[in-house]
């Protein structure tokens, strides 16, 4: 099965960029928990490359869910990206922080972190049918994620009036959703402290330089939109292009 396994991650990490898609999938290789969710995505970021930082849904019920994201599925704002090779369909506006210091078990998160930001993370499917591909499997393949665009650094006072911010997703100009709601700042700050543990007990530390991006506040399918622009209230927007 640990062969399996591998060759499983590697088949995703290759799909991921253009690769044969993945699917139908052995059920015996459908992890049965979510400590078998973590071994699965330990093994696609084995073959995906260096750790650049993590997702995790801070605010939600009970334990997060949570993956580490490839340095190499981390860019810039303004970033022009091959939506068709990397297959990505979705598009989520989330808040993101970054640390400027390693943060280790027990500390205080926000001793570490050295910057906030606006971020788009771009949702791709490696499968053959996503509808029929098991959840557990969609989790293992790191969440589906499939890039990382990160906006300049906003005034930290954002923080304030996090779970009430207005945030909005444009795709080519038009503005498809909004929301004033989502996770306040205790819940990333305790979000990240749950994960520093986390992180160090599967060898992937948390490291200055890390990206952290911490749930979707909107989300909306890409339907072959070129430009996608992601905005946090007044105080800032994060942009990406798409080429196909």
């Amino acid at each position: 099965m640990t062969s399996g396994l591998d060759d499983l991650a590697q088949r995703l990490v290759a799909a991921h960029d253009g690769g044969a898609l993945v699917g139908p999938i052995a059920p015996e290789l459908v992890p049965a928990n979510i400590e078998e969710v973590y071994a699965l995505q330990d093994r696609v970021i084995a073959h995906a490359g260096e750790v650049g930082g993590w997702k995790i849904m801070a605010g939600s019920e009970g334990e997060p869910l949570c993956a580490p994201v490839p340095a190499n599925r981390y860019f810039e704002d303004g970033a022009t990206l091959d939506a068709e090779r990397h297959r990505h369909f979705l598009a989520e506006v989330e808040f993101a922080v970054k640390l400027g210091a390693d943060l280790l078990p027990g500390q205080p998160a926000e001793a570490a972190i050295a910057s906030v930001h606006p971020v788009l993370e771009l949702i791709a499917n490696p499968f053959v049918d996503r509808d029929a591909t098991p959840r557990n499997i969609q989790l293992g393949d790191l969440q589906s994620n499939g890039a990382i665009v990160v906006g300049p650094a906003l005034d930290r006072s954002i923080v304030e009036g996090l779970d009430t911010l207005n945030v909005g997703l444009l795709l080519d100009g038009n503005e498809v959703k909004t929301t004033d709601k989502g996770a306040s700042w205790a819940a990333v700050v305790a979000a990240l402290e749950w994960l520093a543990p986390h992180a160090q007990g599967r060898g992937m530390p948390l490291k200055a330089g890390q990206v952290i991006i911490t749930g979707s506040r909107v989300l909306a399918p890409l339907d072959a939109a070129r430009t996608v622009i992601g905005t946090l209230g007044q105080a800032g927007r994060v942009s990406a292009r798409l080429t196909a």
